[in-house]
């Protein structure tokens, strides 16, 4: 047998395979049916070429030999539709996808305008509830360090507020960054009033909160500061402060403790305590927590949370 003609049979039984493999895939839906059409048309002028090529070469005939060209110039056409048939394809799914994509975000953008809503009106209940409370207990202080109290209440809401909507992922924040913000503002406030005293930090990186937490979290450690700063030590005395977080399988635990005189009653959250502890209650509460407390060498106070249960924060007067 001639060479050529022996090559062309070959080549006319992988036209075969390729034809029988693109069929399967049109059948099983990998490929879709126009262009699948057009590419299995190309594979059969292609078949009357070889069987063109096999006659001519083999002596047998070159009857088709009149016809091979215009096989050829079929086969460039269908060639052509194809490519075109598939690019059409890809550009229509990527613009489905590309829909899609645009949908999606448009519905997280609606959620995402919700949530704004929903925690703007917590955050101007929650600053509604701190004046009343502070307007109650205003007989205890002056006038002027009540009104600095309930500013430092409100500017600790409005730094954690900026942070929650800085963050990237609006759904989980850092809770480190947002409890060393809190700290830095009373630092800042209480500078004058504490300069012997010292605060540390020590928190763990990888606990996330919602912000439905988060902003009760850093109220809860403003007030423990701030009660920390204002009364654990004697006037003048030099002492330090110990802010942790840390978390384990299920909770997620604050730790705010002093060098300072200790509590006069073990006992904490009870009717006579201050605005500040009240609040902490309160918050502590709502985020499904307990308090505990110990004042054997100081004062120290843990906030345990439940890693699990999202809640809502709605703010109510203890």
């Amino acid at each position: 047998m001639n060479p050529i003609a022996g090559l062309n049979v070959i080549t006319f039984f992988l036209y075969i395979a390729a034809l029988v493999l693109l069929i399967k895939s049109i059948l099983r839906k990998h490929v879709l049916v126009g262009p699948g059409f057009f590419a299995s048309a190309a594979l059969i002028t292609c078949f009357f070429v070889c069987v063109s090529n096999f006659l001519e070469h083999s002596g047998i005939s070159d009857i088709l030999d009149d016809y091979e060209g215009f096989a050829k110039d079929l086969f460039v056409m269908f060639l052509l539709i194809f490519l075109y048939v598939d690019s059409m394809h890809k550009e229509q799914t990527k613009r489905e996808k590309d829909q899609k994509r645009i949908q999606d975000e448009l519905r997280e953008k609606a959620f995402l305008l919700t949530e704004i809503h929903h925690r703007v009106n917590n955050n101007l209940q929650i600053v509604s509830g701190l004046l009343s409370m502070q307007g109650s207990g205003r007989g205890t202080e002056n006038i002027s360090e009540a009104l600095r109290i309930a500013q430092n209440r409100i500017q600790s809401i409005a730094k954690i507020h900026q942070m929650i909507y800085d963050s990237s992922n609006l759904l989980q924040i850092c809770a480190d960054s947002i409890l060393k913000s809190v700290i830095q503002n009373l630092e800042v406030t209480y500078k004058t009033d504490s300069s012997k005293i010292s605060v540390k930090a020590e928190m763990d990186k990888d606990i996330k909160l919602d912000p439905d937490r988060a902003m009760p979290l850093g109220l809860i450690l403003n007030e423990l500061v701030t009660n920390a700063l204002k009364h654990a030590f004697f006037e003048g005395e030099a002492g330090e402060v110990s802010v942790r977080l840390e978390q384990d399988d299920k909770n997620i635990i604050l730790s705010v403790s002093d060098s300072g005189k200790g509590l006069a009653e073990p006992a904490v959250l009870q009717e006579n305590v201050g605005i500040g502890m009240k609040l902490v209650e309160s918050l502590v509460l709502q985020i499904r927590g307990n308090v505990r407390v110990d004042s054997k060498q100081g004062t120290s106070i843990r906030i345990i949370i439940p890693k699990e249960g999202k809640q809502g924060l709605i703010f109510s007067l203890p």
